[in-house]
């Protein structure tokens, strides 16, 4: 029997990870969201794996464009995580009023500054529930200035200091 709603969301807050926005446009409307559910699937040819709702606009504009960014987000990106990821932002436009936006390779909206920013082609598109895994060819990467991630751990934002030989701060 699986876990219940409760207890599976409980444990998921435990699970550091990495904070994004994946964003698409078609047809001149933008939209995107915040999401942490997102990983690398392969390095020939590089892909990238993001499950979103099906249920949100974001999810809408992809499945027509075909196309995707991910964002990853550094520390001082929390207000756009949060503006990204509220529904008081009732006009997907409205998310991007902050950030520097501008198009790659797909004409997805990517995020300037970010740590990195991947510009994908999706290629597959797999429905599970209230869910889709989106799979994307990487067509481009902009890499943004060094600084320290920004990790959603127990329902809040935090970052890391990771000993290291480069400094990031």
């Amino acid at each position: 029997m699986p876990a219940g709603d409760q207890t599976f969301r409980k444990s998921m807050r435990l699970l550091a990870g990495g904070v994004t926005i994946v964003t698409s446009a078609f047809e001149g409307k933008r939209s995107g969201l915040t999401a942490t559910a997102v990983c690398s699937l392969a390095l020939a040819p590089p892909r990238i794996l993001a499950s979103i709702n099906v249920t949100g606009n974001t999810f809408q504009i992809v499945e027509r464009s075909r196309c995707m960014s991910v964002n990853l987000l550094a520390k001082d990106h929390e207000h756009l995580a949060e503006r990204f990821a509220a529904k008081r932002a009732a006009l997907d436009e409205d998310r991007f009023i902050y950030g520097e936006w501008e198009e790659r390779v797909t004409g997805a909206p990517v995020l300037a500054d970010a740590l990195a920013a991947l510009d994908c082609r999706v290629t597959d598109i797999i429905p599970l529930d209230t869910h889709a895994i989106l799979i994307g060819v990487v067509e481009d990467v902009l890499f943004g200035p060094r600084r320290l991630p920004l990790i959603h751990f127990e329902a809040g934002y935090t970052s890391v200091l990771v000993p290291r030989s480069e400094s990031l701060i």
